[in-house]
């Protein structure tokens, strides 16, 4: 007998001898393991794509941080005359606002907490299953 990969009455559940429960138990749980599969790897892409960019703004900002930082080197070596350091200083500081910037905003997007609706999901089924075998 064919079984459908859709939730059966109970009474047909009745009805359908114990290798044939099985079987159906194995069928939904191979159905339920490949759902939470897609969407673990769907959700692992998009936190993948947010890790990439955060990555690319903490590149960036560090880059920035040490081309700053050595504009500030190079402005207190040219202040010890007072002359031609105002412009040279404000570079500096301005590299390292915009550098800090950045790599706020790459902290501010990197993930908290890993895979946070497949473990929900796997949870609820936990909870789904236990409450079913009791």
């Amino acid at each position: 007998m064919e079984l459908e990969s859709e939730r059966l009455e109970r009474r047909q559940l009745e009805s359908l001898s114990t290798a044939e429960l099985v079987r159906h138990a194995i069928e939904e749980a191979r159905l339920l393991a490949r759902a939470e599969v897609l969407h673990a790897k769907k959700e692992l892409q998009q936190e993948v794509k947010a890790a990439r960019t955060s990555g690319i703004l903490l590149g960036a900002g560090g880059v920035l941080g040490l081309m700053g930082l050595a504009a500030l080197l190079v402005a207190l070596g040219l202040a010890l005359p007072l002359s031609e350091t105002l412009g040279v200083l404000l570079v500096g500081v301005f590299l390292v606002v915009v550098s800090g910037g950045l790599a706020f905003a790459g902290v501010k997007r990197l993930p908290k907490k890993p895979l946070p609706h497949t473990q929900e999901r796997l949870k609820t089924d936990l909870a789904r299953t236990r409450e079913t075998l009791q």
